[in-house]
């Protein structure tokens, strides 16, 4: 008859058997090596012996910027009731970038180009920042019922462009340069337009946000005979940054208050020969009104010891007529909770100020 019964102990691991010996020595070594590397890693990160620490950090968050992950878009403007076509958009270095274009519902002589900020693509991010997503086609929806045409992209290396390095690289390899090297796409999203079969005489505004919003006053600097059209009508810069202070605070609230970001910089042009946006920079080529738009109690802009948000010095810096809408829960308009993200959905339901400064510098 077989015993059904259970056994407290096989005889090979019977209580004081050289294999059960050998198990609990083994665990034991096991525990000790874990406490080992736990109490290295703890000294790493707290004594940062011969900046190891900051090292691994630079280079991992560099790594985050030149190549974030790549967001699809979601939903397409006919989501919204809009017709629209697929375009490709290439480049003055060779990158296809992907592209909308939403013609008006009726005959339009005006058309608005939008970008993106990092983080997002065309379409906006479902995960977002902090807790809050973003999407643009409801935006866009105001301006085509408006009477504009659009023209709407993803910036080298997101959505559904080309770029990227590595393995995440579709078509021509790119790092993504967060505002340094996408002044090449507004630049090529400009030509697309003015050599457009339908839109080429068109009245032209840029609406270009955060990255985008930087990469466009670079692309005034870069190239200022094409930037002089004067189908050029105006430009919304909806969150522009100081990008060294943004990335500063970004990093101390993500990454425990540490302060990485000059090794950061050094890593990022050792690796890729170009460092950080400088829109101060860049600003003094713009030659058209701009209309910016900001949280007022964003986080990553908003300099404490100041009491003000970077956008200011923005703003002090821009040569021509401007203007702002500021975004928050204490404004004159309450919206959002001071996060970041609430100015990529703001005009989805506010779109007044958006649409006065079209109509004020549009024929």
């Amino acid at each position: 008859m077989i015993d059904l019964q259970p056994q407290d102990e096989t005889p090979a691991m019977a209580a004081g058997s050289p294999r059960r010996g050998r198990a609990k020595k083994a665990v034991g070594w096991l525990a000790s090596a874990v406490a080992v590397v736990g109490a290295g890693l703890a000294f790493v990160w707290f004594a940062n012996p011969f900046d190891v620490r900051n090292e691994m950090l630079a280079n991992r968050i560099v790594d985050m910027r030149v190549s974030p992950e790549r967001l699809g878009n979601p939903k397409a403007p006919d989501d919204y009731g809009m017709d629209y076509s697929n375009v490709d958009i290439v480049t003055a270095d060779n990158v296809r970038l992907s592209a909308w274009e939403i013609p008006a519902a009726t005959a339009s002589d005006k058309t608005v180009i939008v970008n993106h900020p990092l983080l997002t693509t065309r379409y906006g991010s479902e995960e977002g920042l902090d807790g809050v997503e973003a999407e643009f086609l409801p935006m866009v929806k105001h301006l085509h019922d408006e009477g504009y045409n659009i023209v709407m992209y993803d910036h080298r290396g997101q959505g559904d462009s080309d770029g990227g390095i590595g393995s995440a690289a579709i078509g021509t390899e790119t790092p993504v340069g967060v505002g340094v090297l996408e002044w090449q796409d507004v630049a090529a999203s400009l030509r697309h337009v003015v050599e457009h079969a339908d839109f080429g005489d068109d009245e032209i505004v840029f609406l270009s946000q955060c990255m985008g919003a930087n990469a466009t006053f670079l692309a005034w600097q870069e190239e200022p005979e094409l930037f002089s059209n004067p189908q050029i009508k105006g430009l919304i810069a909806n969150q522009p940054t100081l990008s060294y202070e943004f990335s500063d605070r970004y990093i101390r609230e993500h990454v425990f208050g540490v302060d990485v970001i000059d090794d950061v910089l050094e890593a990022q042009r050792d690796q890729y020969g170009f460092g950080f946006a400088e829109a101060l920079e860049y600003l003094p080529s713009l030659t058209v009104p701009v209309l910016y738009a900001q949280v007022e109690r964003d986080i990553y802009t908003f300099d404490e010891e100041t009491g003000q948000n970077d956008i200011q010095q923005i703003m002090d810096a821009t040569p021509t007529e401007h203007d702002i809408v500021w975004i928050g829960s204490d404004q004159e308009t309450p919206f959002g909770t001071d996060q970041r993200f609430d100015g990529y959905q703001y005009f989805n339901v506010h779109p007044e100020a958006l649409l006065d400064f079209l109509a004020q510098h549009t024929t």
